[in-house]
């Protein structure tokens, strides 16, 4: 899946995801795997902090997640991956803004899913500063779209750059 990162497409995610029915982390990862950073949804991940040993420090957040749930973890996350399941479902803004605004989240924050280039600069402005697109976006388009806005009247997380 491209991958666009401060302003730039990249096809490197070291990330490993992990579905819910997976067995523990160590043993669902192979010998290339074992060193990468490891992604589950919340509820593993609420499930896991538990044990001392969890090398999970990714989060994928479906939409009906309360991220609430997360702020007394997010000192040990450095992604969380917000889930829009169709381009109209508009609660992954909020969860990315609650993060931001309400809990200091200063991690990665990633749109998955339904990611369409017309949305980035509203989920940018959410806080989200990575997006994953399911088919390669054009990358003047990307570019077009990030520098559109110098300036904004509304309050809102810093943009990434397009360079």
């Amino acid at each position: 899946m491209p991958l666009l990162r401060n302003g730039h497409l990249m096809t490197d995610n070291p990330w490993i995801r992990l579905d819910d029915d997976a067995p523990q982390t160590t043993q669902a990862l192979n010998a290339e795997q074992i060193d990468a950073p490891v992604l589950v949804s919340l509820s593993r991940f609420l499930e896991l902090q538990a044990h001392a040993n969890s090398r999970v420090s990714g989060v994928f957040l479906s939409p009906e997640d309360d991220v609430q749930l997360l702020a007394e973890h997010l000192h040990r996350i450095q992604l969380i991956v917000i889930d829009f399941p169709k381009y109209t479902d508009g609660r992954g803004y909020s969860q990315a803004r609650m993060l931001r605004e309400q809990f200091h989240f200063a991690g990665e924050l990633r749109a998955s899913g339904d990611v369409r280039p017309d949305q980035l600069l509203f989920m940018a402005r959410a806080g989200i500063d990575a997006f994953e697109f399911s088919d390669t976006p054009d990358e003047k388009q990307i570019r077009q779209i990030l520098s559109r806005f110098q300036v904004n009247y509304q309050p809102s997380y810093t943009l990434p750059v397009a360079g």
